[in-house]
């Protein structure tokens, strides 16, 4: 008695990858993962880590397109022209990514850029010291 083989269609399709980008409706997943050492969590005072994961956790509901659209200095978010950055974008960053910020304690950004649904976060701008405001 052998295995039998499940039925599988030819449709002679290739399924296409999905893009490389958020999709309007998906929500975002935060990531340190490239979070640059003289603008990480190690630098930031008590509060101000406890306002990042606050704000955080106030956006794990929200979609990128409701980021967009809400306040800039609240929970909304601000695109930021790699020219005005005061800072060497890190070699992991790809070169088409669009760079964003988004408020964490008062009106301090974390720097970032997002890939598919996650924002990695660059920099915690605590000092405004990242790009010219």
């Amino acid at each position: 008695m052998g295995i039998k083989k499940p039925n599988v269609q030819k449709s002679g399709k290739i399924a296409t990858p999905p893009e490389n980008n958020i999709k309007d409706e998906e929500c975002l997943v935060f990531s340190f993962r490239y979070t640059q050492n003289n603008h990480c969590l190690s630098k930031c005072e008590k509060h101000e880590k406890l306002d990042l994961l606050d704000s955080i956790f106030q956006r794990r509901e929200m979609t990128w397109k409701e980021i967009i659209v809400a306040d800039r200095h609240k929970l909304g978010s601000e695109k930021i022209e790699r020219k005005s950055l005061k800072v060497t974008v890190p070699n992991s960053v790809p070169k088409d990514a669009k760079i964003w910020a988004l408020r964490f304690c008062d009106l301090a950004p974390m720097v970032g850029y997002y890939e598919n649904n996650i924002f990695y976060i660059l920099w915690l701008d605590r000092a405004f010291k990242v790009y010219k405001h």
